[in-house]
C-alpha cells in the first residue's frame, strides 16, 4: 500500500511550500530532498553540482532509495528528479506521485535563482528546464495539481486527491 506522497515539479513551483504546510495538515513527516541530499552529503548542492551534475544525480539516486524506506512521509523532491526514470520506479512502490504545475510565467516572477545551480546561468535556462521537463512530470504523475491561483487552492486539491485515493 502506498503510504508516501512525492511532490515532483519545476524549481520554484513550490514543493517546499505546500509540502511543509500539507505534511503538518496531515501528520506526515516531511523531507526536502535537496536538504535530506546535504546531509547525507555532507556537502551543500551546489557544492556537489561543482564535481559536475552527475554527481549531484548520484547522490539524489541515494537519497530516494533511503526516502523510499520510510514510512508516513511527505517528500519534496528536488525538480530534476525524474532525469532518471531509476528514481521514479524506486519512488513510485509506494509513493503516490504528485506533479505541482505552475506556469513558467509565474515561477519566472518570483524564483530566486541565486541558490539553484541549474539556474546561474539565468532565467533562460529555467524556460529551457521547463520545455525539457514539463511532458516528463505530467508522464509520471499519478495527479496534476495546478498552482497558478492561493496556495491554500493547490493544498486543497491535494488533500482532496489523498482523501479519494490514498484514505479508501
Amino acid at each position: 500500500m502506498k503510504n508516501k506522497i512525492v511532490l515532483i515539479g519545476m524549481p520554484g513551483c513550490g514543493k517546499t511550500t505546500i509540502g511543509k504546510m500539507l505534511s503538518k495538515e496531515l501528520n506526515l513527516k516531511f523531507f526536502d530532498m535537496d536538504d535530506y541530499i546535504e546531509k547525507i552529503s555532507s556537502q551543500t548542492v551546489t557544492q556537489l553540482f561543482e564535481d559536475g551534475e552527475e554527481n549531484f544525480r548520484n547522490f539524489e539516486t541515494l537519497a530516494c532509495k533511503e526516502l523510499a524506506e520510510m514510512k508516513n512521509a511527505l517528500i519534496s523532491s528536488g525538480g530534476g528528479i525524474i532525469k532518471r526514470i531509476e528514481n521514479i520506479e524506486v519512488l513510485k512502490k509506494e509513493s503516490w506521485i504528485i506533479f505541482i504545475d505552475r506556469p513558467i510565467q509565474n515561477i519566472l516572477e518570483d524564483v530566486d535563482i541565486s541558490g539553484r545551480p541549474l539556474l546561474k546561468d539565468g532565467k533562460e535556462r529555467l524556460i529551457k528546464l521547463y520545455e525539457e521537463r514539463y511532458d516528463l512530470y505530467k508522464k509520471v504523475a499519478d495527479e496534476i495539481i495546478k498552482n497558478d491561483d492561493e496556495i491554500r487552492e493547490a493544498i486543497n486539491q491535494i488533500k482532496t486527491f489523498i482523501k479519494f485515493n490514498i484514505l479508501k
